[in-house]
């Protein structure tokens, strides 16, 4: 049944994810909404409130390293987001002023779901830490890279350093950004929300003011990218001032 409310409001999860406030809380006070899906909007194994995808969307503009075309789009999409917030807030009375907290979501922002260590950094543990890498600091690359939290946590709380090139075919130190072969956590978090704009069509859910036909996997790309830049927010915490 709750999954039949994702298609059947699909138009108003849209518009809470292009920020458009005033069409949203028109819907929503119009009675003809089952606001049902303001607790969960029926697309994911736990539930997902309506209003945390307006917290996914806060994340992401809280950004100013947009290019300059696109800042007047972000500008205008945090006023709405803003406004969202507000009524969320004070109408709904969601927890609004509380972090957004994805541990419910972990599948859908695990860029690397399933994939084991020797897979995506060419080495298992031993190879590495026998090449000379850090074992705390492949430890968090890899947990970033499988979005595994309880590993990210510990690593995080550790202070490991996150800002570390690693492949097991190439020696410790010498890995850079575009070689092809080492992955950096920090640089990572980065690419993954990026990409999510970029190439992988989110941008069109703040650029355009019309209802966007809307999937599952348009919210899921949403949590993963807003996932990411909250982890390299804490990653970048980490890094020697």
């Amino acid at each position: 049944m709750y999954s039949n409310l994702f298609h059947q409001f699909s138009n108003l999860v849209a518009l809470v994810m292009q920020n458009q406030a005033e069409k949203v809380i028109d819907l929503l006070e119009s009675d003809v909404i089952d606001t049902r899906i303001l607790n969960d909007i029926g697309c994911c194994s736990s539930p997902l409130p309506l209003y945390k995808l307006s917290l996914c969307n806060a994340i992401l503009l809280d950004n100013d390293n947009w290019s300059k075309s696109f800042l007047p789009v972000v500008e205008r999409n945090r006023q709405g987001c803003k406004t969202l917030l507000d009524y969320w807030g004070k109408r709904w009375n969601y927890p609004v002023n509380c972090p957004m907290d994805f541990s419910d979501y972990q599948e859908m922002c695990a860029h690397f779901k399933d994939w084991d260590m020797d897979g995506l950094l060419d080495g298992n543990l031993d190879d590495l830490i026998a090449l000379g890498y850090n074992k705390d600091e492949v430890e968090l690359c890899y947990a970033i890279l499988t979005y595994e939290l309880g590993l990210i946590r510990k690593h995080i709380a550790l202070r490991t350093n996150p800002n570390v090139y690693i492949s097991g075919d190439i020696p410790p130190g010498t890995g850079y950004a575009s070689d092809g072969e080492s992955y950096n956590a920090l640089v990572f978090c980065n690419t993954v929300y990026c990409d999510a704009f970029d190439c992988y069509g989110l941008a069109a859910f703040w650029e355009n003011e019309q209802i966007q036909p809307i999937e599952k996997s348009n919210v899921y790309l949403l949590i993963e990218a807003a996932a990411y830049r909250d982890l390299e927010i804490k990653l970048k915490s980490l890094l020697p001032k």
